[in-house]
């Protein structure tokens, strides 16, 4: 028995309009990654920047546009930036009052940096705000023409989406977004996007990104940047949120410095802190959400755990972390909360080598200060002028003065004793020692 195939004539291959742009994977050549600043914002892709209003955000991405200008050094020792040029979009701050106030604070070649203003109409009379959905093309050539651009600034990248693209919807937002960084990969330059938070607390850091989801899924990096609730209020935090390209990392702290850059002109920057931070950006966040609806702070927290744990003297730092640990409180909280109780930290001797474990220990001052008087006495019996056992009710009040032992603190120490007019410590007056032999 013969089989029978049916023959299927395929559409013939199209020579014009829509068609499927493929590639074999085989036939492409595998590349590292570049990086503008070492494991945090690469080249080629596009990076987000969220927090709430007044915090420093601007600044912040004036630091980095002001690191690249001059090749200098990024904090904690991450290495340098490539030196390029750089262009800035700002809808929200003024260029001659606030910008270029800012590059000068932060040092900044101002000769390498570009800022987009508008958009100047067909007929070349009027002008119209920059957006990224209508006008991604003339940012384009404007990058081609001005050459090593390293670094694109979007601030906030919402006021550039377009007029009827809806930041909500999730299909408008990756509309917008994907072209963009397209770009970015074919010129090798970093975007950085700044946005705000939406409004309401109680979600993850993940979540604290304004508009659809669409923003951070398009981002290959994102950072939050929030107020230390432990600090005072100058404190900011930098934290990681997401990365896709390089480990999550720790965070970074800083605050922000007024400086006179011109007469009568004052220009805020950046000044980073010598080490990173350890908190996590969904602690921060809860440490400020709690902070703002009176739960208290994660440093109070810390403080009540060490008062308590060496209320009765010092205790090895490894019990302390402990504690810690289980309270779930994070060692860099705990650590400034006993700089702020000026708790001190001896290592104790062990034989020759000095070797021995760390402990911590109230201050003197703070222990000096306990009233003796807090003390329960102990309920105890004692012996009486005829050598019989009295109830507790009939015993004489005993000293409250401590025993005059010299180890002790001075303030600790009893005074001299005084014996006119004053019982001996056994019993009433005319007992002695003798008595009890």
């Amino acid at each position: 028995m013969t089989a029978k195939f049916k023959v299927v004539d395929l559409p013939p291959e199209p020579t014009c309009g829509p068609a499927l742009i493929m590639q074999c994977a085989a036939d492409v050549t595998p590349q590292q990654v570049e990086w503008l600043w070492l494991g945090r914002v690469a080249l080629g892709k596009l990076t987000l920047i969220a927090g709430e209003a007044g915090l420093g955000k601007s600044q912040l991405s004036i630091a980095m546009a002001a690191a690249v200008t001059t090749g200098g050094s990024w904090p904690c020792d991450e290495g340098q930036a490539p030196i390029g040029n750089i262009i800035i979009l700002s809808a929200e701050d003024d260029a001659a009052d606030t910008i270029i106030p800012r590059l000068m604070a932060a040092n900044a070649n101002c000769e390498r940096v570009h800022l987009v203003r508008a958009v100047r109409s067909e007929d070349g009379l009027g002008r119209r705000a920059f957006n990224l959905q209508a006008d991604l093309d003339l940012l384009e050539r404007n990058l081609s023409e001005i050459g090593d651009v390293r670094l694109i600034v979007i601030d906030p990248i919402s006021s550039y989406l377009g007029p009827k693209v809806d930041s909500h919807v999730n299909a408008a937002v990756r509309g917008v977004l994907e072209p963009v960084s397209e770009m970015a990969a074919r010129h090798r330059v970093a975007i950085v996007a700044i946005t705000h938070p939406p409004k309401g607390t109680g979600t993850t850091a993940i979540n604290r990104f304004i508009g659809s989801i669409a923003f951070v899924a398009a981002a290959r990096a994102a950072f939050m940047v929030t107020r230390d609730a432990d600090d005072d209020d100058t404190r900011r935090l930098f934290l990681p949120v997401k990365n896709n390209l390089a480990p999550l990392g720790k965070g970074l702290a800083f605050r922000l410095e007024q400086r006179l850059v011109a007469d009568g002109i004052v220009g805020s920057s950046v000044v980073w802190e010598a080490e990173p931070v350890t908190i996590t950006a969904d602690q921060a966040l809860q440490a400020t959400d709690a902070q703002s609806t009176g739960k208290g702070s994660a440093g109070a927290e810390a403080e009540e755990l060490l008062r308590n744990a060496l209320a009765t003297g010092p205790v090895a730092m490894k019990d302390i972390q402990a504690e810690a640990k289980e309270a779930g409180l994070s060692w860099a909280t705990v650590r400034r909360a006993k700089e702020r109780l000026g708790i001190v930290a001896e290592r104790e001797s062990h034989g020759r080598d000095g070797g021995g474990r760390w402990t911590w220990a109230m201050p003197l001052s703070a222990r000096c200060s306990s009233p003796l008087q807090d003390a329960h006495p102990l309920e105890v019996s004692t012996l009486q002028k005829n050598e019989h056992l009295a109830a507790v009710d009939e015993v004489p009040a005993p000293p409250t003065a401590a025993p005059d032992y010299p180890e002790l603190p001075a303030c600790l120490r009893r005074a001299p004793k005084e014996t006119s007019g004053r019982a001996p410590a056994l019993g009433p007056p005319g007992d002695s020692l003798d008595d009890l032999q």
